[in-house]
């Protein structure tokens, strides 16, 4: 009676209210919603290609209409410094469409790599011609309000970008370089196979080394996962600079990249190098991987490094590599005092390559990104502008985690530390002089141990869960824009016979292209397509690429601490569709799971059943179901929409709206006060945002709405169309908006006004206070949230917690709302109840209740909206043990017994109830471990094994020991002069001389020892490192009671006292989640302790170690892909170029400097 009464009766007024109003379930033919969610998308990412083909038609023609001024000087926006020399300095204005970023929509800015000298001719000029691009920019952005960044990369190196924006400093020096991203290669040439020969004879020693390894890193950045590489080293013999690797091109993706570097790290150089070896080898290895479809299938190319080629191995490449040169040669010659020019210089000539002569490591970058442009010259020819899509990536401006920035974070968080501890030491003793040890050892230690991880996005450490960093995931669509002037005047560098550099100018055939166009598109965009209101509750969507990779996905964790993934945007499909067989280790996937992954990436049309399990609430709970997956390509993409509804009500959506055109019924009464929220993430309505304009609550855009229908205000409904709203009003979601008034009038119900025994307000208020109850709410299928708050004044002014209603507004996408659903089929009539894991260290925690409410007969249920409650946990718990010692004679047994232990237990093993307050929210294997694999082996739990393919492992790296060093008669040198300036200070130390200019008074200490007992030695921090891995866990789901119903047991020997045995009984709560168990010993107190060690396993990720072998194959084999289009690697025009091969950098001695030398020696 009283409030627990009227919040179920206030459930099933609500559930009559949706009935009454004329709400139906109707089954839902998903076939064909995902054919208009397909279209949907199809036509958005039309609309982006309409853009850049805009701006590559406009940079083309500006560049035929331009006059080259090798005098050019200019005066223009630079990102990093956005104000001109005459001191104008550009304004900007936040923007939502931008995320708050301010931007200035009237102009574009230019950004110039470090590496690259921007008072260039040739960087002015083409700045100069590409300033017609900002009238197109802005008509594209008046075309199309939802465009962001759109931009235009120079083969120069530049970037102008639109909107203007202020270049946000990254982390360390900006190497930003727009030709080295992967929407730039990847829109300048087509995919490629290619094998890096690395010179690693004995004349690659000392900076050469340096130089040809960070070459070889250079291009390895230039490669996407669209293409194939293997590195062979090569002095007598060739080896695979990665063993696994062996004889075989891999694909090139961040796990296997990494494997590259890693190796790099420690090669030798040693020999003679045999170049006809491993010329052949290259060779070979391309024909066997283009003859078995294996690798990209479109170019091929050998990447010679080395410092001096002896001949030019002509016969090779007329054997292997002539008429037809399928596979391209770029030479790049290391270091300044080198004489075998000629040859390396003839192989990349002759083979339609390029060569360059790198001489220091300032100008690798710049020099290994010239054979860009060589591969893009058969697009160039052919004409045709090819549109093509990247992959997913985060915000230039989200740092990537790497061991540089991971060492970085080490030392920042020593820095803190230190500081930190000298703060404190000057606040205890401001008069003493001591010694202390370099930063707080335990401290320190805690955060570098290798089992320790403070990251705020993983899930490792769900219990201390941290505000998350939103990253902005983006794709990028991009076409290349070609130079249509044919020829051009070129001026060569040719050696005369008596070894002299002659220049010399001629007009010649040239296929150059002059950079890529391109355009961001946010993630968000494709989700706003695939609604989540029309996908339902627990359903979702996901587009897979070609590789097997996801775009976005419910499960994709890009972010470790605010840093990204390694490997953030190559998440395969089958990592995350994780399939519920317990057969199944790690990396070990279902067949039918592949069946449907390659039909999804082979473009075809279909659907399938699978059971999954899926990890909810940071990887603390399970929930197991069957989903249905629906997949079909997106049109003119190399992408595949992807949905999944659970079974059986995600088969069914409620049918209930609301007209608001034209109606006489008052609609903003149910809008009136400030008790209700809706989803912030939905788009409910919306319009063009302009520079400046206030930013808007959901809920103010919502009263907005109905104000402005009532009153027959110009508004639109969204439609399909094949262009963008040109329209200034409103445009908004018929199906959504219309259901959240319906739900809005079916769950405007005053809980106290419900049918119930007729009391005074007073007595109703103290009723409220004996329960505990704080807030009650209802939350809808539209994304409405109606909630009371019953907390006097004085509460709420005392609590420090944001109250429910301000942190769980997203309706459906909340975990109260997904698990009541989720539950309903076990117990339709059955309360969810929750609390926080940390809630055993508060004392004023909140126990969470919800319930769902569906609509509709038998198996055709739909749900339509979840009722709930938070209680106070004290009053909660008070009341259990009120009514569990509440017998109708005397008890013989009660909870708070000795001999007896009492517990409320959820449905995934989490204590709820407990009489010691520090056991609430824990998992009950971690109290006792015992009893609960007692409940796993009496089917009350299922054990569920789980796997993380997105996790990070922090590696403690052991610091060498205090070994001696092999000295140097230049270490001996430095010693000698250590030496004696350390006895020139002791002896004006030991003279007192110092005190002479100083008044200062300094005492100090005999003798200090530090917290941990050194005596003043300093201590040596452990130092870690960040890398990905896999890793494995278990989570435990209850089974349906009708398998176990009520349960009794023993647990014999449950302590060193010999016959002391543990009995318990379990049962479930009735109408709740909820299971009661009891524990009681007649005579004896159990210890856990002396009990042996069980099946159940803590809820703790573990890496998962694979052999070597295992994991070769797996790096070796990649996944299922399909091969990109088009592919463009050849036209036969290019023979018509000439030689367009490149010449090195070179040193011209002054003749001043020389005469001037002569002089001196004469003198």
């Amino acid at each position: 009676m009283g409030v627990g009464y009227s919040l179920r009766t206030a459930a099933l007024k609500r559930g009559k209210n949706f009935n009454k109003l004329g709400a139906v379930a109707q089954w839902v033919h998903a076939t064909n919603m995902l054919e208009e969610m397909r279209n949907d998308v199809k036509t958005m990412m039309s609309w982006k290609a309409k853009t850049i083909t805009n701006i590559r038609d406009t940079a083309e023609l500006a560049v035929m209409k331009y006059t080259y001024d090798p005098d050019m000087k200019i005066d223009y926006y630079s990102a990093k410094d956005p104000r001109t020399s005459d001191g104008k300095t550009m304004k900007f204005y936040p923007h939502k469409n931008y995320g708050n970023t301010p931007i200035n929509t009237n102009y574009s800015v230019v950004h110039v790599p470090t590496n690259v000298y921007d008072q260039s001719p040739d960087v002015l000029n083409a700045i100069k011609w590409s300033g017609e691009l900002n009238t197109v920019f802005r008509n594209n952005l008046a075309y199309d309000s939802s465009l962001i960044y759109q931009f235009f990369g120079s083969a120069t190196g530049f970037l102008r970008l639109y909107p203007a924006i202020k270049w946000r400093a990254p982390v360390g020096p900006d190497m930003y370089d727009c030709r080295m991203r992967p929407w730039y290669i990847q829109g300048a040439a087509s995919a490629k196979d290619i094998v890096i020969l690395l010179d690693g004879s004995g004349s690659m020693t000392g900076l050469r080394k340096e130089i040809a390894r960070n070459v070889v890193l250079n291009i390895l950045e230039t490669l996407s996962d669209n293409d194939f590489v293997t590195i062979l080293r090569f002095s007598e013999n060739v080896k695979s600079v990665v063993p696994c690797f062996e004889n075989t091109l891999v694909q090139a993706t961040e796990e296997n990249l990494r494997e590259f570097r890693e190796l790099l790290k420690d090669l030798d150089t040693v020999n003679i190098a045999n170049f006809t070896l491993g010329l052949i080898s290259a060779f070979e290895l391309l024909q066997k991987v283009a003859k078995s479809n294996e690798g990209s299938q479109c170019n091929q190319a050998i990447m010679l490094i080395t410092d001096g080629a002896p001949y030019t191995y002509e016969k090779i490449f007329a054997q292997y590599n002539w008429p037809n040169i399928p596979v391209r040669v770029f030479t790049y010659l290391i270091g300044r005092e080198v004489t075998d020019m000629d040859e390396v210089q003839w192989m990349a000539c002759q083979n339609r390559g390029y060569y360059t002569h790198v001489t220091t490591l300032a100008e690798v970058r710049e020099q290994v990104q010239k054979y860009i442009p060589v591969m893009s010259r058969p697009v160039v020819l052919s004409g045709d502008h090819p549109i093509v899509w990247s992959s997913v990536y985060a915000d230039v401006t989200d740092v990537k985690l790497s061991d540089w920035l991971w060492q970085e974070r080490e030392r920042e968080v020593k820095m803190r530390l230190n500081q930190k501890s000298r703060a404190k030491r000057q606040k205890e003793d401001q008069s003493v002089l001591q010694y202390y040890p370099d930063g707080n050892v335990s401290l320190m230690e805690r955060y570098m141990a290798p089992n320790f991880d403070f990251a705020a996005t993983e899930p490792e450490t769900p219990r201390r869960q941290l505000p998350k960093k939103a990253v902005q995931l983006l794709i990028t669509v991009a076409t290349p824009v070609f130079d249509r002037r044919n020829f051009s005047n070129v001026t060569e560098r040719i050696r005369s016979s008596k070894n002299i550099w002659i220049e010399r100018t001629k007009e010649m055939r040239v296929a150059n292209i002059l950079g890529v166009a391109g355009t961001d598109v946010p993630i968000r965009e494709i989700i706003k397509l695939t609604p989540p209101h029309r996908l339902g509750v627990n359903g979702y969507s996901f587009v897979v690429t070609n590789n097997g990779f996801v775009l976005y996905h419910p499960d994709l964790r890009p972010l470790f601490q605010d840093m990204l993934k390694p490997e953030y945007n190559q998440v395969d499909m089958a990592e995350l569709e994780l399939v519920d067989d317990d057969k199944l280790g790690p990396r070990e996937f279902d067949e039918t799971l592949f069946e449907t992954k390659n039909s999804t990436i082979n473009r075809r049309i279909g659907w399938k059943k699978l059971p999954i399990k899926l990890h909810i609430d940071g990887m603390r709970r399970v929930v197991t179901r069957r989903n249905s997956y629906y997949h079909g390509p997106i049109e003119n993409t190399p992408y595949s929409l992807v949905i999944a509804l659970p079974e059986p009500y995600g088969q069914y959506r409620l049918s209930a709206q609301i007209e608001v055109k034209r109606r006489t019924e008052n609609l903003q009464q149910y809008f009136k006060d400030d008790k209700w929220r809706v989803h912030p993430d939905w788009v409910y309505c919306e319009s063009k945002t302009k520079e400046g304009d206030p930013i808007m609550t959901p809920e103010d855009i919502i009263r907005k709405f109905i104000h402005e229908a009532e009153n027959l205000q110009n508004f639109k409904w969204k439609s399909q169309s094949t262009s963008p709203p040109v329209n200034d009003a409103p445009l908004c979601d018929k199906h959504l908006v219309q259901s959240l008034v319906f739900d809005a009038k079916a769950t405007d119900v005053d809980v106290k006004k419900c049918e119930k025994p007729a009391l005074p307000n007073q007595y109703d208020d103290q009723m409220m206070g004996m329960h505990g109850i704080v807030t009650t709410f209802v939350a809808t299928r539209s994304g409405l949230l109606r909630f009371d708050d019953h907390r006097t004044e004085e509460e709420k002014g005392n609590s420090t917690e944001r109250p429910f209603y301000e942190t769980h507004t997203r309706a459906t996408d909340e975990l109260f709302y997904r698990r009541a659903v989720d539950f309903y089929y076990f117990n339709e009539m059955a309360f969810v109840f929750a609390v926080p894991f940390d809630a055993g260290t508060k004392n004023a925690s909140l126990v969470t209740a919800s319930q769902a409410i569906f609509i509709g007969n038998g198996s055709q249920k739909a749900p339509a909206a979840v009722v709930g409650v938070q209680l106070k946990h004290s009053a909660f718990v008070e009341r259990f043990f009120n009514i569990t010692g509440t017998c109708m004679s005397k008890c013989k047994y009660k909870c708070t017994d000795k001999q007896m232990d009492c517990f409320l237990i959820d449905n995934n093993g989490f204590v709820v109830v407990s009489e010691v307050h520090e056991h609430t929210g824990k998992f009950f294997g971690e109290i006792d471990n015992v009893l609960f694999d007692s409940l796993v082996q009496g089917n009350i739990f299922r054990r569920i094994r789980m796997y993380d393919y997105q996790a990070i492992c922090i590696d403690l790296i052991i610091p060498s020991g205090p070994a001696s060093f092999l000295r140097s008669p230049l270490r001996h040198l430095k010693n000698i002069v250590y030496w004696i300036w350390s006895k020139i200070v002791m002896y004006f130390v030991q003279t007192n001389v110092l005190p002479w200019f100083s008044d200062h008074v300094v005492e100090a200490s005999d003798y200090y020892e530090d917290e941990q007992g050194n005596d003043g030695k300093a201590a040596r921090q452990n130092k870690t490192r960040a890398r990905p891995c896999d890793k494995e866990f278990t989570l435990y789901e209850m089974r349906p009671t009708d398998t176990w119903g009520q349960t009794k047991g023993v647990i014999p020997n449950c302590s060193s006292i010999e016959d002391c045995d543990k009995n318990y009984i379990v049962q479930m709560v009735p109408y709740t989640n909820l299971m009661m168990l009891v524990t009681y010993s007649e005579e004896c107190s159990c210890d856990n302790s002396s009990l042996t060690e069980t099946n159940t396993q803590p809820l703790e990720l573990e890496e998962v170690i694979y052999d070597e072998d295992e994991r070769c194959y797996r790096m070796r084999n990649g996944t299922l892909r399909k091969l990109p289009e088009p592919c463009v690697h050849h036209h036969p025009e290019e023979g018509s170029l000439g030689q367009q091969c490149g010449l090195g950098s070179f040193l011209r001695a002054s003749i001043y400097l020389v005469v001037g030398a002569l002089l001196l020696r004469l003198l």
